[in-house]
């Protein structure tokens, strides 16, 4: 159940960086927002993966 909320924690803070790159001015900080994003959404997925396969 803790790996359900840590992907659900990470898609947030993917979300939250998406925001904050297009609400700013500078490229060069959406650009580093939206890689964040990106890594953070990488690593959500990767906790549902492990939450979803059957124990060994």
């Amino acid at each position: 159940m803790d790996q359900i909320r840590d992907s659900i924690y990470y898609e947030q803070l993917a979300r939250v960086a998406r925001l904050k790159a297009n609400a700013t001015d500078d490229p060069f900080l959406a650009l580093r927002l939206r890689e964040a994003a990106v890594k953070h959404e990488q690593k959500a997925r990767k906790l549902k993966r492990i939450e979803l396969e059957p124990p060994a």
